[in-house]
Formats: structure tokens, C-alpha cells, sequence
């Protein structure tokens, strides 16, 4: 059901074939506002867009579901959901669309011949005559009818010709129509004798060729790729914003304006007193006669015969360019700014200015009502954070954007330069750094008294080779060793004054609470391999620090004589003083840190 019902919804010009939504599932406000308009031929060429002005929630919608909205609501159809809100995005319930049926036609009629046709109405049978009927509503001629005869009939309302392959329809006897909308799925055919007229004849929808013959007021082309012919008429106006028609204008008319769409084609055998070119490609040819052409899109080409042509395509950014004016280079802590000028402008435009940096836009530096001129200018000022390792340099940009309404192209021009950034010396930083640093180190042990305290903290290795070096700290050697309290760990450096890098760090157990490994810069004052053994213990080897002291490295505590530890206890403050330590640790600093090198305690 849903396949054959689309079927015919493409064949009638309600859907496209390549329309790929899920006609299973409820359609849109937006959607179904457009779907209305097309099937009772609501399109019209200038829609009052302040029909909409008083809702705030229209900004999602496309230009031609705004088009439909507006028609629709100016007729009544379409009411919103507050005062405020249309709410266009919501789901269409059934209880809405049977509301906007109702209001655009109430009732149905197959009668071949109609005597009462109240309100709004929707006529089926294939072939109706209506003879000295008044219209108090909307008449739509479904697509099932092919054939209409109006004698006498006078309508102040719409009357809407579908038709499913070929509508024919004959006004006479002073028939009057205030608005005749034609839309047939195939072709029409339109005739009004010479005593019957139209206000306002609609031309909608896609497709096959439709013919009108008689007088007009007035003429709206929204139709696209169709074939049109109009002739036996004097219009005031002929409006076209459809695309791709062949329209063959063999009567007369006081203004013919295209005021969108392209690729139409307009052969005059009348004539037309003001022809206004809006829509691109616009072809005008034929042996008719126009007063003045003024041509205002790109693209239009004109053979008929014109007294007086006006070139009033805009040029909009063509020729513009943009100077833009920046320092050598941003100076270390400084900023930058840029200004640009213009030249080549030939009129004055509003258009949209914006700032960019590295390639993105600056947030706040955009203006969509830049009045761009010759002497116009514009300026930006950019800072910067300086870090160690911040960019060497930034790029500056300008862009200008212009919606030219002669080729329905948004046009750009933009300009950019690359600006050098002085950054701060290494030393300034490590200055800095080492400040900090200096201030963050600490020999206080706050830890928990486990092992694993020691292995989950420690300094990083960056603030270690900082702080020891911020500190001034020289050797008598190529190495240096920090014995560090907070976090019970011995840091061994190699290198010299000023450029001392970390080389070691092993977890050990300081002084305790009450035994403390003093705090202090000494140095290493001899080595025993041998170590020394009690009637308790033995430790070895041991590396002497404090000249004259007992304090030193060693090894846990083992059984006397052995290297079997039996006292595990490091990662926290628990000795007399001395500095306990892994074998495999403490034989690295015996066997790799010489005698004289200095010991820092902190």
C-alpha cells in the first residue's frame, strides 16, 4: 500500500522518485506543510514571509517548507502550537492533518453536475459543468476530472485544476475567477471567452505543458520544467520563480519579472513594456517587442527586441582585495596585531568579516554586517600564552564572504600571513621552573611507613635533575648523591655543576622519626667491602658518608656472617641513621659512586 500510494504521489508531483524517506513512519510539520502545499497547489510566487515573523522556531526549516508555511498559514489552514512556536520539527499527528483537510476543503462532490456546492469543496467526477454557480469556498477539481465547463460561474476564492493526464477547462458567459491554480500531474488547457476573465491564474507544479488562452490580471509561473503558452491577454504582471520552463508569451503584458530560478526560456510574439532578469540563465527571444530589459542575474541572454537595456548585476567581491598589515615578528610576552585595508571595491557591500587564526576562526571576531568600502578598515589583536614548547609561529587570516544575489554564489576573498613568534631562552624557562620546584621539594617524610608508599611517589625525573641543579650543588667527582627523606629514595647523578642528569634511583630506609639521617651536604668518605658484622647482624658493604660519623650505606639487616637478610624493612624512615639499601643496590653504589663525591640529604 505504501509502494503504490507513493507511486502515485511521484505521478502526481506530490514527491520526487528519488525522495528517500520512511513514508511508513509519521512525516514532520515542516514536511507535511510542503506535501499541502503541492497537492492544493498553495505555492505561490511571493508569499508574505512575515506570516512567520512572530515565531521563534523556523530556523531549521528549508526555504520551501518556510514558502508552504506561510502560504498555508495565510489561508488558515496551518495554525501554530502557541502564539510562539510552529513547531516544525514535531510529528504531524492525525488529528492536525484531518484539521488541515477540513479547512481546505470540507466536503466532496462527484455529482457530474453540481446545483449545491457549500464551503470548500473537492469535485472527482471525470467531466463537471457548473452553470451560475457562486463559490462561498475553495473548489478543487481532484485529479480524476479531465473535463470542466464554468458558465456564468463567479468565484472570489481559489480554484484548483489537478488533473491526473489531460484537464481541459472552458469559462464562459462572464465567468469570474479571483484565482485559478493549475496543476495537473499531465497537461492543461485553460480557455476563457471573451467574457470571462481571471484575477489571478497559478501556474504549479513539475511536468507536462499547459495552456492558457483568454484574459488575466495577473500571471504566476511557479511551475518547473514545463512547456507554457499564454496568448489572447493584456496581464498588469507576469511573475515567474520556477525553473527550466519553456514559456511562450504571445499576448501582452505591462512587467514580466524572474525573480528566481534558472534555465528558463521566454519567447515573446506580444509585448511587454518591463522585463526584470533575476533568475539565472534566463533565455528572452522571439519577434515580440520589450520597453525595457533589466537584466539584474548573470547568465541571461536577450534576442527580442528591447528599447532601453539596465546592466544591474551586482559585482559584489570582484576586484576586492585585501592588504594586511603585521609586525616582523611577536616579540617574547608580546602580542600581535593585524590590520587590513581594501581596494578594487566598486560599490559598497554588506557583507560578512572574519578573523582567523591558524586556520580557525576567532570566536567573537566575526561580523555579518561588515560595510565593506575603499576606506574601510579592520584590525585584530592576538596574545598568546608562552610555554617552553608553544609554536614558532602563527598565521593570521581574513576572510570575506558575500551571498551575490546576480549569481546565487557566495563569493570569498581571503588574506593570510605567517607571523614568527620570539619565545622565551631555555634558561628563562628553567629559571622558572626551578622556582617552583625549589618550593615543592621537601625532605619531610609524610608517607604511610609501607614499601609500597616509596614505590608509588616519588619526584618526577625532570624535578630531580632541576632542583639539584637550581641548587648549585658541584662534586669532587663526575657523580653526585641525593638521599632524599619525603621519599625514601637515593638519587645518583653523573655529569658537573649545572648539568647534573639522573642516572639511578633506588628505594631505601632513612633514619627514623627519632634516628634521623641528618639533613646536610657531605661526601662519600670511604668504602668497606667487608662491612660490619655484631652479634646481631651483619651489613655489607658499607659506603661511609658524615667524615668521622658512623652514618653510611649499607645493606639490610642479614644474619651475622651471611648475606641472608632477615629484615626486609625499606620504602620508609626506620634506621639508627644510616642509609639502608637492596644488595644489588647498594653494591652498585660500592662498586660505581667513588670516594670523594658529594652527598646531599634533604
Amino acid at each position: 500500500m505504501v509502494q503504490q500510494g507513493s507511486g502515485k504521489a511521484i505521478h502526481l508531483g506530490l514527491i520526487t522518485a528519488n525522495d528517500n524517506r520512511n513514508f511508513d513512519t509519521a512525516a514532520t510539520r515542516a514536511e507535511a506543510f510542503v506535501l499541502m502545499a503541492r497537492a492544493f497547489a498553495y505555492d505561490r510566487a511571493e508569499t508574505a514571509a512575515d506570516e512567520l515573523s512572530s515565531f521563534t522556531d523556523t530556523s531549521s526549516m528549508t526555504t520551501e517548507q518556510k514558502q508552504a508555511a506561510a502560504a498555508l498559514i495565510s489561508k488558515g489552514v496551518v495554525n501554530g502550537t502557541s502564539a510562539t512556536k510552529l513547531s516544525p520539527s514535531n510529528k504531524l499527528t492525525r488529528a492536525q492533518f484531518v484539521t488541515m483537510i477540513v479547512r481546505i476543503a470540507a466536503a466532496t462532490n462527484a455529482d457530474s453536475a453540481p446545483t449545491e456546492l457549500a464551503g470548500g469543496t473537492v469535485l472527482t467526477n471525470p467531466s463537471i459543468a457548473l452553470t451560475g454557480a457562486v463559490a462561498d469556498g475553495d473548489w478543487i477539481f481532484a485529479a480524476p476530472t479531465n473535463e470542466i465547463s464554468l458558465d456564468s460561474v463567479s468565484s472570489s476564492h481559489r480554484i484548483v485544476l489537478k488533473g491526473e493526464e489531460r484537464a481541459v477547462l472552458n469559462g464562459t458567459k462572464q465567468t469570474s475567477i479571483s484565482t485559478l491554480a493549475v496543476d495537473p500531474a499531465g497537461t492543461a488547457d485553460v480557455k476563457m471567452d471573451n467574457t470571462s476573465s481571471i484575477n489571478t491564474l497559478v501556474i504549479a507544479g513539475k511536468g507536462g505543458s499547459v495552456g492558457y488562452s483568454g484574459a488575466v490580471s495577473n500571471i504566476e509561473i511557479t511551475a518547473s520544467g514545463r512547456t507554457i503558452v499564454l496568448e489572447g491577454m493584456t496581464s498588469d504582471a507576469i511573475t515567474i520563480t520556477g525553473s527550466n520552463n519553456t514559456i511562450l508569451l504571445k499576448g501582452d503584458a505591462d512587467t514580466v519579472s524572474v525573480l528566481r530560478g534558472s534555465g528558463n526560456r521566454i519567447t515573446l510574439s506580444g509585448t511587454v513594456g518591463t522585463m526584470v532578469l533575476a533568475g539565472k540563465n534566463t533565455t528572452v527571444d522571439g519577434t515580440g517587442k520589450i520597453g525595457t530589459v533589466d537584466t539584474r542575474m548573470v547568465g541571461c541572454t536577450v534576442t527580442a527586441k528591447a528599447d532601453h537595456t539596465i546592466d544591474n548585476i551586482d559585482p559584489g567581491l570582484d576586484g576586492v582585495q585585501i592588504t594586511m598589515t603585521v609586525p616582523d615578528k611577536v616579540k617574547a610576552g608580546g602580542s600581535l596585531t593585524a590590520k587590513v585595508s581594501f581596494s578594487g571595491v566598486k560599490e559598497g557591500v554588506t557583507c560578512t568579516a572574519i578573523w582567523y587564526q591558524d586556520g580557525s576562526a576567532i570566536k567573537g571576531c566575526t561580523n555579518n554586517s561588515f560595510e565593506l568600502t575603499n576606506d574601510k578598515t579592520s584590525s585584530h589583536t592576538s596574545t598568546f600564552t608562552f610555554t617552553k614548547n608553544m609554536k614558532t609561529s602563527t598565521a593570521i587570516g581574513f576572510k570575506l564572504l558575500y551571498d551575490n544575489p546576480s549569481t546565487g554564489e557566495t563569493e570569498q576573498v581571503y588574506a593570510q600571513k605567517t607571523v614568527p613568534i620570539e619565545n622565551y631562552s631555555a634558561e628563562w624557562y628553567a629559571q622558572r621552573d626551578a622556582a617552583a620546584i625549589l618550593k615543592q621539594v621537601s625532605s619531610v617524610y609524610r608517607g604511610n611507613y609501607t614499601t609500597s608508599y616509596a614505590a608509588n611517589n616519588d619526584y618526577s625525573t625532570t624535578t630531580k635533575e632541576v632542583w639539584i641543579n637550581a641548587k648549585g650543588y658541584s662534586s669532587n667527582t663526575n657523580y653526585l648523591v641525593w638521599i632524599n627523606r619525603a621519599y625514601q629514595h637515593v638519587n645518583v647523578f653523573t655529569g658537573s655543576k649545572g648539568n647534573w642528569k639522573l642516572t639511578k634511583s633506588f628505594i631505601v630506609g632513612t633514619g627514623a622519626a627519632s634516628t634521623p639521617t641528618p639533613v646536610g651536604v657531605t661526601t662519600v668518605s670511604y668504602k668497606l667491602k667487608a662491612g660490619w658484622t655484631t652479634g646481631t647482624y651483619t651489613v655489607r658493604p658499607v659506603v661511609g658518608f658524615y667524615p668521622g660519623t658512623g652514618y653510611a650505606f649499607h645493606s639490610r639487616l642479614c644474619y651475622p656472617g651471611t648475606d641472608t637478610e632477615y629484615d626486609f624493612s625499606s620504602g620508609y624512615p626506620v634506621s639508627h641513621g644510616c642509609v639502608r639499601m637492596k644488595h644489588n643496590d647498594i653494591n652498585w653504589i660500592y662498586n660505581n659512586v667513588p670516594i670523594g663525591s658529594t652527598v646531599v640529604i634533604y
